[in-house]
């Protein structure tokens, strides 16, 4: 599930720069072991917070890029910087194909949605995206930054297609199935300490990645 989290980054985020945001997203993943769990999204101004688990929440910083990683069990926090983050952000790759509109239309969680599809990295995609959703592009703009490994990010690089995805599903070969759909979207106002570390939270370096 882990390789899946950049692609969440990317796949439901859609907002003005300055509003609050709340997005809520089913997760299914059909490989074995089978696995199902619901993240949300909380956008705040430059401040984005995801809860995936309730041990581990992710602040990312939309102007810098900095992510923090709190582990809630050890009150632990460890900041990737977003330099680095981008560092890691792949090339269009060789054999990707699309998007492309396959003329399906569907209503999803109460916005009107058309259905694209896309080959990316041995990877097939199809994803639902709204135009219900029009300051979508903007934000998703400044996340694409943030998603090394997003294959639908990377087959957008230089297309001209609008909308917000509400749905995307992602088929790899020998890693199954895994199905993002999100489910409520709601503008409520947000604390601004749902976006900072806890008090009493550590420091934990962050590993060494390899060369």
């Amino acid at each position: 599930m882990k390789k899946f989290l950049p692609l969440l980054l990317a796949a439901v985020l859609a907002t003005a720069a300055h509003a609050d945001l709340t997005i809520t997203q089913k997760v299914q993943q059909e490989a074995q072991p089978a696995a199902a769990l619901t993240v949300t999204m909380k956008i705040k101004g430059q401040k984005m917070r995801m809860d995936a688990s309730p041990k581990v929440s992710t602040i990312i910083d939309l102007k810098s890029g900095d992510m923090q990683n709190l582990m809630h069990d050890q009150k632990m926090v460890m900041t990737i910087p977003g330099a680095l983050i981008k560092s890691m952000q792949q090339a269009p790759a060789a054999g990707t194909e699309g998007p492309k509109p396959t003329g399906n239309k569907e209503t999803i969680s109460g916005f009107a949605c058309e259905e694209y599809t896309l080959t990316s990295q041995g990877a097939k995609v199809n994803v639902w995206l709204t135009k219900d959703l029009p300051a979508a592009q903007k934000i998703m703009s400044e996340v694409a930054a943030l998603s090394p490994s997003d294959p639908f990010q990377i087959a957008l690089q230089g297309q001209e297609i609008d909308g917000f995805p509400l749905r995307t599903v992602i088929e790899t070969p020998g890693g199954g199935k895994t199905t993002m759909t999100v489910v409520a979207v709601n503008e409520n106002p947000l604390a601004d300490s749902e976006f900072s570390v806890p008090s009493g939270y550590k420091t934990m370096q962050m590993p060494s990645l390899p060369r």
